[in-house]
């Protein structure tokens, strides 16, 4: 399907909130989306064409979902230009109808949906998507910042599901991952603000000050107090997810095979 240049003057923003994702993973095969979207509270045309995109970096995808008074795809929902579930990410755009040239009326975009049967708990970071790569040589993880974070796992570890959950990999990975995300964002992308929900920065930030209690993130004037609010925070992290005790267990168990 072409796709259409689209006019960005006047649009809505579209609540995240009221938009869920859902990613299934079947037994074989590439996984499929399922999208709950509702648009009640921006009064939109009811022609308008509604469309979702799934992306992970430069993969993209492209859906048909209708309009606004009748919301279902048109396309199938199969994720085939995707290795993996992981990291994925949705946007979803609505537009004036096709004989209009294309008006972009509303859109919401980074959207992170639920993979499989995943609940947030322990084991991971809920803002951190984990997927694995095959061009990481003799690297066991690295991250990925061209988009938002994305932990990346070396492919060649086999089963890199297993490994993200083993407490060995967590204690000793997470807390490094987030000293390295909180130092990117303000010592790289000088980035000190927590109001804008839909910026990756901004959650990070949050997660640190509302999750964790290390407080509010210095601004550019206290650069001074970065790495003592960095360091907080990854403090604030490893005691809330007892990493120590993590770590203790499987030496424990280690030690004692």
């Amino acid at each position: 399907m072409a796709v259409r240049r689209l006019n960005y003057t006047g649009r809505k923003r579209l609540r995240q909130r009221e938009l869920q994702f859902a990613i299934e993973l079947p037994p074989t095969g590439a996984p499929r989306f399922t999208a709950n979207l509702n648009f009640d509270s921006c009064r939109l045309p009811a022609n308008a064409d509604v469309i979702v995109e799934a992306y992970r970096q430069t993969t993209w995808m492209r859906f048909r979902f209708g309009n606004v008074d009748d919301i279902r795809p048109l396309d199938d929902p199969t994720l085939t230009e995707f290795d993996s579930a992981e990291g994925i990410l949705f946007r979803v755009r609505v537009t004036s109808p096709i004989d209009s040239k294309g008006l972009l009326l509303a859109e919401a975009d980074r959207i992170r949906p639920r993979i499989g049967a995943e609940e947030e708990d322990a084991n991971r970071i809920p803002l951190l998507p984990v997927k694995p790569d095959s061009d990481l040589g003799e690297e066991i993880w690295r991250l990925d910042f061209t988009d938002r974070p994305i932990l990346l796992i070396n492919a060649a570890v086999g089963d890199w599901r297993a490994l993200a959950k083993e407490p060995v990999f967590i204690s000793l990975v997470y807390p490094a991952v987030l000293r390295e995300i909180l130092g990117r964002i303000l010592y790289v992308e000088e980035y000190c603000e927590t109001d804008d929900l839909d910026n990756w920065r901004s959650q990070w930030l949050l997660f640190a000050t509302r999750v964790l209690g290390a407080g509010e993130p210095p601004t550019e004037d206290n650069k001074d107090r970065f790495d003592d609010w960095i360091d907080d925070s990854v403090e604030a992290f490893c005691r809330r997810f007892i990493m120590m005790n993590r770590f203790r267990t499987w030496w424990s168990e280690e030690t004692k095979s």
